[in-house]
């Protein structure tokens, strides 16, 4: 399965040192197309430094690198500094357990076209379509482009680990060795799942539910037995953070860290037994040497496992269509009517005709973009029922405590951080995929108000239905006051519309792709998460304080009126705000100059 311009070059030679340097002998067009884009990034971020929405984007950089600092020199200068072999079991145990997430994701998501590490952009196939480029090269080329990302993150973990550290330059060595190979890891993973058949993949599947499963209710029973009876709901979060530290510790989950365990010694600056008998400075240079060491052994495999499963893929689609063939050759008709039932009208379209005859006749295409929606829900259903039914569980996991109070506090606690922090990256089917349609979204006969509805009606729509589900339920169990449970039915859908609103606002005026990487990215999610963490602090002390401010000014039967008409005015006008910065950043957007290049 080689793409346009992939070449099997230097076959029956065999591979060499210089290899890793020099992979192929003719690459003046890899290098031409690296350095242009590399000069062309260059000058677009400085022209683009002048114009205000990037000047907004650094002044909020520079906002969350001071108050990052100001947070790290000051709040975690205080703590007391964790073990050398304690974190050296977080660090190479906590990526493991990434890595077996990504597992499990991977294993449930819908099988990809095309290998995961190789993508063949247009600037791509323009320069390089038919030139010597061996595939080999163009894989370690996408992988190794997550080297500045890599950097990035440890600039900003040392700010949280510089406390723990022996000695900080060998703590950032390592963590950025360790980032770097839990990179090709992951995509080793990918390949390998990619390779799989349908029944392979069934079978990972069910393997990897109940390993999951009994994971979990380990963890649970662990954290259960840990906690003293009667203890808030916070304390039996602090414990679960416990049991994990200590499950990532445990033998089992260090044999699996093996490729890992060299760049945590080295970040934690605990060399080896083996090098006892060597000065400390020798050893640590020589566990270092064997972390890189490792990160190669990792290239080579993710090459050899690409080039495994580009092979299997292609026999498995041979095998597939070797039996539609033999099918359509016993079965005639019959087997002809099963290919072509995807053209077949399903109730989701139906749905969207009758959704389109009850609109106005201006805004009739929003159907469209509806049943587009829901057919991309249906495809990964499986995908989003995992996604909100573990926050499910997180959020009504306090209804397990003996504080009765305290419980239904955190379970709206739960429902909210799950709606701005969970929902987003679970239903990407708004603006945010569709970066490279943008043509033909601009296209469609609609307004600005009208697409913007559209784009967010269906991620809403579900957002709302697992808050509603969520807090049914909280409430069924708790007991609140109808009135209150009738103001949060009634005010978080706006929680859900300004989440999506500013997701979608920030990517119009901030555009990336889907698969982006690099330092930009790494800061994007981190200013996302400090808006949506101080929209969490603020808007409770907001509400509260009018509450207040009601209580103090109006007489006491004006009180309940007003605090919940009020409340609700505020929270939707919020929602109301969001959704017009949504629309002025779609009128404002234009995909020949907004669209970043790839």
């Amino acid at each position: 399965m080689n793409a346009p311009g992939f070449t099997t070059a230097r076959v029956g030679r065999t591979n060499r040192l210089i290899d890793w340097l020099i992979p192929d002998d003719s690459l003046d067009g890899l290098r031409y197309l690296s350095r242009a884009q590399f000069r062309f990034r260059v000058m677009r971020f400085w022209k683009r430094m002048f114009s205000p929405r990037q000047a907004i984007a650094s002044i909020l950089l520079i906002v969350f690198m001071a108050l990052y600092l100001v947070a790290g020199l000051t709040l975690l200068s205080r703590r007391e500094a964790n073990d050398p072999e304690q974190l050296r079991l977080w660090l190479s145990g906590g990526m493991v357990l990434y890595a077996l997430y990504h597992t499990v994701k991977q294993l449930w998501s819908k099988p990809s076209l095309e290998p995961d590490a190789v993508t063949w952009t247009d600037a791509d196939r323009l320069w390089l379509g038919g030139g010597p480029v061996s595939r080999r090269t163009m894989v370690l080329r996408e992988a190794m482009s997550s080297i500045p990302s890599a950097l990035a993150k440890t600039a900003l973990l040392g700010v949280v680990l510089w406390r723990d550290a022996e000695f900080l330059p060998l703590l950032l060595a390592g963590v950025c060795l360790a980032l770097i190979a839990l990179e090709l890891i992951r995509r080793v993973i990918t390949h390998g799942i990619d390779a799989l058949r349908p029944a392979e993949r069934r079978l990972g599947c069910m393997i990897s539910l109940v390993v999951g499963s009994a994971m979990l209710v380990q963890l649970g029973v662990q954290t259960w037995q840990a906690t003293p009876p009667g203890s808030d709901p916070v304390i039996y979060v602090l414990s679960a953070m416990s049991e994990v530290g200590h499950y990532a510790g445990s033998a089992a989950i260090q044999f699996m860290a093996f490729a890992l365990l060299p760049a945590a010694s080295v970040a934690a600056a605990e060399p080896w037994a083996v090098f006892g008998s060597l000065p400390v400075f020798m050893s640590l240079g020589l566990m270092t040497l064997i972390s890189v060491a490792v990160i190669f052994v990792l290239a080579e495999t993710l090459v050899r496992v690409d080039a495994w499963s580009s092979q299997r893929r292609i026999r498995t689609e041979r095998d597939r269509l070797r039996l539609i063939e033999s099918e359509v050759a016993i079965g005639g008709s019959a087997s002809i009517g099963s290919l072509s039932q995807p053209m077949q009208v399903t109730r989701i379209q139906r749905f969207g005709d009758w959704l389109a005859g009850w609109l106005p006749e201006r805004h009739r295409g929003m159907s469209g973009l509806v049943v587009r929606q829901l057919q991309c829900v249906r495809r990964y259903l499986p995908n989003v029922i995992v996604s909100f039914a573990i926050p499910m569980v997180l959020s009504l996991s306090p209804l397990l405590t003996d504080q009765t109070t305290k419980q239904w506090v955190f379970v709206i606690g739960g429902i909210a951080l799950s709606s701005l922090l969970l929902a987003p990256p679970a239903l990407q089917i708004d603006f945010r995929r569709d970066l490279k349609r943008m043509f033909l979204v601009r296209s469609l006969p609609l307004g600005n108000v009208a697409m913007c509805v559209g784009m967010l009606s269906v991620p809403v729509a579900i957002t709302v239905m697992f808050q509603w589900s969520t807090l049914a339920l909280g409430a069924w169990f708790a007991g609140p006051s109808k009135w209150q449970t009738l103001w949060l039915f009634l005010a978080l859908p706006s929680l859900a519309v300004v989440t999506f609103a500013i997701e979608n606002a920030l990517f119009l005026a901030f555009p990336h792709h889907v698969h982006a990487q690099g330092i930009a990215m790494v800061i994007r999610a981190k200013i996302t998460f400090l808006w949506k963490g101080l929209m969490l602090a603020v808007a409770p002390i907001g509400l509260i304080s009018y509450v207040m401010f009601c209580e103090r000014v109006l007489p006491t039967m004006w009180v309940g009126p007003a605090a919940f008409g009020g409340t609700l005015l505020a929270v939707w006008s919020v929602a109301a705000f969001a959704g017009w910065v949504l629309v002025r950043c779609w009128r404002r957007f234009d995909p020949l100059i907004d669209t970043p290049p790839e």
